[in-house]
């Protein structure tokens, strides 16, 4: 069963509107305990601030003024946190404070991560890394390999160790038990598997998995270009993040840009004009994502749609795309929204995808 927090007094400083407070006040990442909370800085809402600024102040508030627990958050909450803030991201422990990746790999679990020791996979001591999947529960991992590639954003390399059941193995064992359980996808969802690949493997990597049959990257990225992105969670957007993870990789190889790594660079393309069309004149993407226009006057589910498609947009387009018109308004249309939502608790899943998308836009605006 969900683990809830407990209620928490929330400071009305912000002085949301019935409807917006009614609309985002749910369980998920709680602000930290009202006397640790510092004071909102009074640039955090400054629409004039240059937006490396505003993306800063909005990265560094969003970090100080929440916390999580693993005495009473799941491994959904916890991980998404370090998707956004990588091996900065700190969690209350039963031995106090600690950098949750760190944690982690020392051997730690909570509610929804207890890993396990997998299959042989290679050598007499070399043991794959199993985690359960637990769809719909929001406590557990909710599509296969989602832990695994959260892991590989935060830049840990292949060789790093991660301690399970008392047994030291690496992040390279918990990939190599993900590719011989490509079978077992029933769901039919690589993208989280195409994001280690693409972070630990070349882009002409194949493998044998447990079926005694040949699997490779490109086959993954073909099956992932053609699913229907409108039939996908959230979007579609973790699909794309995928396939643009995995081109990415393969420009950085200088590899040629032909067959199906051309068939995702013009699904790429074609996603990113359907994010500009349907954008909303606000700044705010469609709450239908890219697949035609919408809009609501819920900040809980603004946030979730705008964050999702800026994941995506930080992670696939160029340099020149990000500092176009229409994605800065978006960027400065989020941190305007975070910061409405200062003082409530959010769900985890929307409000650290959308940190991890100013993180990643961030990283591209600055190189």
């Amino acid at each position: 069963m969900k683990k809830t927090p407990p209620p928490r007094p929330i400071n009305r400083r912000a002085a949301l509107s019935t409807l917006a407070a009614s609309a985002l006040i749910t369980t998920g990442c709680p602000l930290s305990i009202p006397e640790s909370l510092p004071e909102a800085s009074p640039t955090q809402g400054d629409s004039s601030l240059p937006i490396e600024t505003l993306v800063a102040e909005t990265l560094r508030q969003e970090k100080q003024r929440r916390g999580l627990s693993t005495m009473v958050n799941g491994a959904w909450q916890i991980f998404h946190g370090i998707l956004a803030y990588g091996d900065d991201f700190e969690i209350d422990t039963p031995s106090g404070r600690r950098r949750a990746l760190n944690y982690f790999r020392e051997g730690g679990t909570c509610d929804g991560f207890r890993p396990m020791i997998g299959d042989p996979v290679g050598g007499d001591d070399r043991f794959g890394i199993r985690v359960d999947l637990e769809p719909s529960t929001k406590v557990g991992q909710g599509h296969r390999d989602q832990w695994l590639a959260v892991v590989a954003q935060t830049g840990l390399p292949a060789d790093a160790s991660w301690v399970v059941e008392d047994r030291t193995l690496t992040i390279d064992d918990w990939l190599r038990q993900a590719e011989r359980d490509i079978p077992l996808n029933y769901e039919a969802e690589f993208s989280w598997t195409l994001i280690p690949l693409s972070y630990y493997r070349s882009t002409d990597h194949r493998w044998t998995a447990r079926d005694g049959n040949t699997y490779s990257t490109a086959l993954l990225l073909e099956l992932e270009v053609e699913h229907d992105l409108s039939d996908s969670v959230c979007g579609g957007t973790h699909r794309l993040i995928g396939i643009a993870t995995a081109l990415r990789n393969r420009i950085g190889e200088g590899n040629p840009i032909a067959g199906v790594w051309a068939d995702a660079k013009d699904h790429l393309d074609a996603s990113i004009e359907l994010a500009r069309v349907n954008q909303n004149p606000d700044g705010s993407y469609s709450t239908s994502y890219m697949h035609r226009t919408g809009w609501c006057n819920d900040l809980g589910e603004t946030l979730g749609t705008t964050g999702h498609v800026l994941e995506f947009l930080a992670t696939a387009a160029d340099r020149e795309t990000l500092q176009s018109d229409w994605v800065v308004r978006s960027v400065r249309k989020l941190c305007d929204v975070l910061h409405q939502c200062r003082d409530v608790d959010l769900e985890c899943g929307v409000l650290y995808h959308a940190l991890h998308g100013l993180v990643v836009y961030q990283q591209q605006i600055a190189t």
